[in-house]
């Protein structure tokens, strides 16, 4: 489950928060409960939204931008998401992939049944 980050507790100097927007960031939960980013314009420490939500100390955890805001999410769980859904498109893809050949097997078939014949020329009308 994804949990909600509070604003920065830190202070945002200019094109911090663009930067950290832009990619998922890998951190852990700190001592004092935090989700602290470190990057090359200063760090930047948030904590969780809901005290319910809240991490213990040392977890992995994936943070990134969201419509309008931070969340973060233990690593184990979006790793394991993540697998799940390509085993899924996976499946999907050789579902899809089945169906596909089916269908052509089928066109095959029914085409291999059709037995019209088309004359070459035109004959003559009767009684001419």
């Amino acid at each position: 489950m994804n949990r909600i980050l509070s604003w920065p507790d830190t202070p945002l100097v200019p094109g911090l928060l663009e930067a950290l927007m832009e990619e998922r960031h890998e951190t852990v939960v700190t001592d004092k409960g935090l989700v602290r980013l470190d990057s090359s314009l200063g760090p930047v420490e948030m904590k969780f939204s809901r005290s319910a939500q809240q991490l213990a100390p040392g977890t992995a955890v994936y943070v990134w931008w969201k419509h309008g805001g931070f969340v973060c999410g233990p690593a184990d769980e979006v790793d394991r998401e993540e697998r799940d859904s390509r085993l899924i498109a996976d499946r999907l893809a050789e579902a899809r992939s089945h169906l596909a050949e089916a269908r052509r097997e089928r066109q095959a078939r029914v085409a291999g049944q059709i037995d019209i014949v088309l004359p070459d020329e035109p004959r003559p009308a009767a009684g001419h």
